[in-house]
């Protein structure tokens, strides 16, 4: 009998798992990057570049290391669009993809964390397609092939550069809108550790928590299915073993390069398996109050096992022996607990704040009332484990607040 799942019953009659993006991991990645895109036949023709990306990754001299990396080739930089913010936003979107238009950008290199390649997602479609990003709200809206995206992650927490989806927030009604579609994976995503090296330790801690959140929730959504399983489990477990070593060691290397493989096996987790509550309540209260995805998710992500955790207690117990619990003997429920504990004992290390209050968030009862209600409509609670009305997802949120 399997050691991790129990070999449990196999309940899916039919899944299918699609992945359309090239993977190139290794240190130097990105000095080669001319060389590595020229030997791809698609990309052969499109040499018009826009690189896009935020202000923190152009002061970090990343963006410098792609520049290098693109000298003599056949590839040239048309423009550097750096006005990416925090959170990605619909008028930046609109900015972005009038430039490419006019620049007939026919490659995005996208270098940065999540809002700088959903951002780059976003301007693809919009410049290919036309329109505005309302218009294609939800999954499976995108008439068809987008301009392509080149993705270097510079986070640990992201997955966007090998995931079907983006989100962009409206500022001015402060809700976040997210659109999947196959058309909106990147063509490659390039992982070269040298990208995180320089990470400040608080980004890796937000970032790689939410990395552990994609994975746990891919692992335990209505949708799991053995390929993007075996892939969360993997994330999962390789978040939990090198995530404070990468915080509290900036010069460990080794561990950061690890955190950036497991958020990549994750991103393809969740793009097959999508995530739940913690992404429902996290995109709710971030678009509302501006706070940082990854920390969002951080602070809701142990809340929302507690509330799933008797309606796939299997499930939490594996997860708890990627945890390194040593079992003896209990049931899967305290086995779960058990991995809830591990999360909160991680989040105490990395010092993530316990609720959303301790972030001046408020916690009035209309707050409560309508995080709840905004979080109920969000597309990711189709595939939570535990489905809730109002009157049993109220508490969980007023916990969580």
């Amino acid at each position: 009998m399997g050691f991790i799942n129990r070999n449990e019953v196999f309940e899916r009659s039919e899944f299918s798992f699609f992945l359309p993006t090239q993977v190139k991991y290794g240190v130097g990645k990105v000095a080669a990057l001319g060389m590595e895109l020229q030997i791809e036949d698609e990309l052969s023709s499109c040499n018009n570049v826009m690189i896009i990306t935020d202000k923190g990754v152009l002061a970090a001299g990343l963006v410098e290391k792609v520049k290098v990396g693109l000298a003599d080739s056949i590839f040239e930089i048309k423009a550097i669009f750096d006005e990416v913010p925090p959170d990605s936003d619909l008028k930046i979107v609109a900015k972005c993809a009038q430039e490419i238009k006019n620049l007939e950008v026919n490659l995005l290199i996208a270098i940065g964390g999540g809002s700088v390649m959903d951002t780059a997602k976003f301007a693809a479609l919009i410049g290919t397609h036309g329109g505005e990003v309302r218009d294609y709200e939800g999954g499976f809206m995108v008439p068809g092939k987008c301009i392509p995206i080149v993705a270097i992650p510079t986070t640990v927490g992201t997955g966007s550069e090998v995931s079907i989806g983006a989100v962009v927030k409206d500022h001015e009604t402060k809700t976040k809108l997210t659109i999947a579609s196959p058309h909106l994976y990147p063509k490659i995503a390039v992982l070269d550790p040298e990208m995180v090296a320089t990470l400040p330790a608080k980004l890796v801690a937000y970032t790689g928590m939410d990395a552990l959140t994609h994975a746990i929730e891919a692992y335990v959504s209505t949708e799991n299915q053995p390929v993007s399983e075996a892939l969360a489990l993997r994330a999962a477990e390789m978040l939990y073993d090198n995530l404070e070593i990468a915080v509290k060691d900036a010069s460990n290397l080794d561990a950061r390069a690890k955190l950036q493989i497991a958020s990549m096996l994750a991103g393809m987790a969740f793009s097959n398996s999508p995530v739940g509550a913690t992404h429902a309540i996290s995109h709710t209260v971030g678009g509302l109050y501006g706070l940082h995805h990854g920390l969002s998710n951080a602070i809701a992500l142990p809340y929302v096992m507690e509330f799933n955790l008797e309606s796939c207690p299997s499930r939490y117990a594996a997860l708890a022996r990627a945890f390194n619990v040593i079992e003896s003997g209990i049931s899967d429920i305290e086995l779960g607990k058990l991995a809830i504990e591990r999360v909160r004992t991680l989040k105490v290390a990395l010092g993530i704040p316990e609720r959303y209050r301790d972030l001046d968030v408020p916690s009035d009862p209309d707050t409560i009332n309508r995080v709840t209600e905004i979080a109920l409509m969000d597309i990711c609670m189709a595939f939570n484990p535990r489905k809730a009305e109002f009157a049993e997802f109220q508490p969980l949120v007023e916990q969580v607040i």
